[in-house]
């Protein structure tokens, strides 16, 4: 008699245990496609500050070869400039920028004749939103190109 009951009241015993490991197990992987959501999200933010210094790098050893022209490599063109090959690098140069950087894409080039010193700006929207609105990034680099 003892033995019916008992078995009795421990039937569904075994459902509810298998109800709580497959919750458990389930808050679990939600956790970790969000985690795995978010590493991608950094590693394409990584990849495009890379893809946005290396353009900028590429244009500052552009003009450290031909510094000459260094005036010719202005975005935008600052004065006149006697080199029909160096205007047309830095248009490539800005075709390329807009064609490797999603979203809304600036680029400006100045040179500080005084110093020597050119500063190469690249910035870029990100995909990634933030409050509704879409991040802007931007990337800086300064050389010396006398």
């Amino acid at each position: 008699m003892t033995r019916a009951r008992a078995s009795r009241r421990q039937r569904g015993v075994s459902l509810i245990d298998a109800l709580i490991a497959i919750a458990i197990l389930s808050f679990g992987l939600i956790g970790m496609s969000r985690m795995q959501g978010r590493m991608v999200s950094s590693a394409t933010d990584s990849q495009l500050r890379t893809a946005a210094t290396a353009l900028a790098d590429e244009l500052l050893n552009t003009v450290l070869v031909d510094n000459a022209n260094a005036a010719c490599y202005t975005l935008p063109q600052a004065g006149v400039c006697g080199s029909a090959a160096a205007t047309a690098r830095t248009t490539a140069w800005a075709a390329k920028v807009l064609a490797t950087l999603p979203g809304t894409v600036t680029r400006a080039v100045a040179l500080d004749a005084a110093t020597g010193r050119m500063t190469v700006s690249v910035g870029w929207t990100s995909r990634e939103q933030y409050n509704g609105a879409p991040d802007p990034r931007q990337i800086q680099v300064v050389t010396d190109v006398r």
